[in-house]
Order: C-alpha cells, then sequence, then structure tokens
C-alpha cells in the first residue's frame, strides 16, 4: 500500500460517499451501522438506516429484517466484530441465510489510535478463521458492492472490507 508523507493510504479505488451509498442501495433495502469516521458520510446518503447501540444488535435487527422480506446489509467497524460474531454464527450461519457487512478495517495504519492497533492487526484472521469471505474494496472498488452483495443472495455472509481513504471521510 502506498503512503503519503504522512503515513496515511493513498488508494488507487477511491469512491465518493454518495457514489457508494447508491451503490449499495442497488442491492439492500435495510441498513443498520453503529458508525464509524470512515463512512460516516455514506450514511447520510442512504435513504433509511438503522442506529443500533451495538453491532450484536445491527446483526438481530439485519436478522430481523431479512425475515421480514428485506435485504439487509450491516456497516461496522472491524473492532465490532468481537461482538457479532456469536450473533452471526447462531442466527445468520445456523439458518444459512446471507448477509453482507461492510468492515472498516481500523488500526492498520501507524498514526491511527491506540485502541484501534489490534483489530488492525487481526481483522483478515479473524475473518479467515470465521470462514467469512473478505472482497477489499480497496482492490475491487464499487464493483466489490456487487460481488459482495451477489454472495449474500447466494447464502454467504461476506464482508466487503473498507480501508481508510476508499471513501471520502
Amino acid at each position: 500500500m502506498r503512503q503519503d508523507h504522512k503515513g496515511r493510504p493513498i488508494y488507487d479505488l477511491q469512491s465518493t460517499a454518495t457514489e457508494f451509498a447508491a451503490e449499495l442501495e442497488k442491492h439492500f433495502n435495510y441498513f443498520a451501522s453503529v458508525p464509524d469516521s470512515v463512512y460516516n458520510k455514506v450514511l447520510v446518503h442512504l435513504k433509511h438506516w438503522e442506529y443500533p447501540s451495538r453491532e450484536n444488535h445491527a446483526i438481530a435487527m439485519a436478522f430481523g429484517a431479512h425475515l421480514a422480506g428485506h435485504q439487509p446489509c450491516v456497516l461496522i467497524q472491524n473492532s465490532g466484530l468481537g461482538l457479532c460474531i456469536d450473533a452471526l454464527l447462531g442466527t445468520f450461519r445456523l439458518y444459512n441465510q446471507g448477509l453482507m457487512m461492510v468492515v472498516t478495517n481500523r488500526g492498520i495504519l501507524e498514526w491511527e489510535e491506540i485502541q484501534h492497533q489490534d483489530w488492525g492487526a487481526i481483522t483478515t484472521d479473524l475473518l479467515k478463521a470465521c470462514q467469512i469471505p473478505v472482497i477489499s474494496f480497496n482492490e475491487e472498488g464499487l464493483a466489490g458492492i456487487a460481488k459482495a452483495a451477489e454472495r449474500a443472495r447466494n447464502n454467504e455472509i461476506v464482508v466487503l472490507l473498507l480501508e481508510r481513504g476508499n471513501i471520502d471521510e
């Protein structure tokens, strides 16, 4: 990954928050999100989103929305994975249902807050251990949303991983 003089990432595949939200809404009609600075500007462009207090609540709300016939998408930061793995495995995985999660990969850059550092070091390994496929927005751009949505429609839990700088923060 290329970095600028302050150690911030320079990405070739970037998107505006408006473009990102529009692409999400092509595939999903229910959003639950515990806000994160990486995608906060995206949320205001979604027609409607729910604001649960914790990430595991977002998973539960998404499962309820799925049962009601909606196509849910959950947006969280990687530190929320610790709270939501049991909910993911006990609902979507147990009942063989798909879900796309947009997860921000916080803590991989030196200058990020210390509370994110451990999560930055383990996120991809944790998802691999949970057998949750990852699609990198940094590699796929907006096309990654469609790829992840297709996998969710095929009853997989899938993560679209966002890095700092992939969308305008």
